[in-house]
């Protein structure tokens, strides 16, 4: 009969995605992950199989508690050019903050895992899609009421701010100084501002 777990899947996957968030894939070990996780290596691999078992829970967890926190207004069905405006200002706000450091695991996963891992590559690209229509949806939301130009190209836009969101992540991470990222910001925010009528 095997021994009853004493720790949670949840709690321990939300650890786990603070030192891969952190440090990355590579230089997170087995020991250290099942160390910050409160458990032992046996426990790990017998929850999660393998490392890669467990960065990938770790990003599905991400997804699900920041991501999906983050866009939520956007989700809404009554979002417009405002919500996109204020997911821009959340970004001029956390410039140069110690968690702003860390970037997204989502991006940090695109530079770090994507070019050599299949299963990370379909979770970036998943999480861009599904970011990129929430954005898409705002948009059409504002040109349906009228609030913004006609002819604007939505699906082209929802593109262009979605590549800039990741943009702003990876400058992040790499600690750019934080007036170059509120300037970014500014200059992203003044082309949203355009597309009204």
């Amino acid at each position: 009969m095997g021994r009853a777990k004493t720790y949670e899947r949840t709690d321990v996957t939300r650890k786990a995605m603070e030192l891969f968030w952190r440090h990355g894939f590579e230089a997170t070990s087995t020991k250290a992950l099942a160390q910050h996780m409160g458990i032992n290596v046996y426990s790990l691999f017998a929850e999660f199989e393998s490392k890669q078992g467990l960065y990938e829970a770790a990003l599905a967890l991400y997804e699900k508690e920041v991501v999906s926190q983050r866009f939520d207004a956007l989700q809404r069905s009554d979002a417009g050019i405002a919500e996109i405006l204020a997911l821009l200002d959340v970004f001029a706000s956390s410039a140069g903050s110690k968690d702003a450091a860390k970037g997204c695991f989502m991006c940090n996963t695109a530079t770090e895992r994507s070019p050599n891992d299949l299963a990370s590559r379909e979770s970036v690209m998943s999480n861009f899609k599904s970011n990129t229509h929430a954005i898409n949806l705002a948009l059409e939301n504002s040109k349906q009421r009228g609030d913004i130009c006609p002819t604007i190209r939505c699906e082209d836009e929802s593109k262009a701010l979605t590549a800039t969101l990741v943009g702003l992540q990876v400058l992040m991470r790499a600690g750019t100084d934080a007036a170059f990222i509120i300037d970014a910001v500014r200059a992203a925010r003044a082309h949203v501002e355009r597309l009204r009528r």
